[in-house]
């Protein structure tokens, strides 16, 4: 499995979880040698619901950016120039000595103090957009991070919609219950979780699920642990009798 595909299978596994979604968003920044990443869901900046995945970046400065996100003259570049789809460095794109916007110059670049940007945008669906986008203070980027990057951006679109659209279904009915069954499984719950438990469900034990999801034993028995924690059981016979009888 590539590298791109193994992280959409991971975003793909946390699921909902904005903390296991971050930690993927942070393996792919240390790949590519980003000092901060950030991936955009959604509707544009206040025009309606927006999902934002970081790793690296300051709260305070997260906030900032976040607040002035429709004053970004890069991203209003970017757009201008029909450049959607690609992934492009910011800095070659609009030198510095060409922007004339005094506050982005004097207030917004040196809050950041990013040297080096590569992003791109893909429409995803009407009025919304995947954004990815990965900054580095000191060296520019290798040509083959740029590369890793653009592969990328296209391999994400299909999840940013699913994620998306099964977050909007949620929002409408809830998280699901386990196909047929009794109990209501917490939100708490990883979609890897998830799948564990669909897993036990089927009679399958935890060699059996480690060999079928391609993961390590530890990582397995580390995820049915944190699945008896979150559902209160004390052992898996009692997750089951749960699930199946609902006692």
């Amino acid at each position: 499995m590539e590298r791109v595909q193994y992280w959409v299978k991971e975003l793909l596994e946390a699921g909902q979880s904005t903390d296991d979604l971050n930690r993927v968003v942070q393996d792919i920044g240390r790949y590519v040698g980003a000092d901060l990443s950030l991936f955009f869901l959604g509707a544009p900046p206040k025009r309606g619901k927006q999902w934002v995945l970081h790793h690296g970046i300051d709260d305070n400065d997260f906030e900032f950016y976040l607040r002035h996100a429709d004053d970004d003259v890069y991203l209003q570049h970017y757009l201008s120039h029909s450049l959607t789809g690609k992934m492009v460095s910011l800095q070659e794109m609009l030198p510095l000595k060409r922007i004339d916007d005094s506050w982005f110059v004097e207030e917004m670049i040196p809050r950041l103090a990013i040297r080096h940007s590569i992003s791109g945008l893909c429409p995803i669906a009407p009025d919304q957009a995947l954004a990815i986008t990965f900054h580095r203070y000191c060296q520019p980027f290798s040509p083959k991070s740029k590369e890793v990057m653009q592969k990328l951006l296209q391999a994400m679109i299909p999840w940013s919609q699913f994620f998306i659209a099964r977050n909007t279904l949620e929002s409408i009915y809830g998280s699901p219950s386990i196909a047929k069954g009794i109990m209501k499984l917490p939100g708490s719950l990883t979609q890897a979780e998830h799948n564990i438990v669909a897993l036990l469900a089927q009679g399958y034990d935890g060699s059996e699920i480690t060999a079928i999801r391609g993961v390590s034993k530890e990582t397995t028995k580390s995820q049915i642990k944190s699945i008896l924690h979150k559902t209160g059981c004390r052992h898996q016979n009692q997750l089951l009798q749960q699930i199946f009888c609902g006692a």
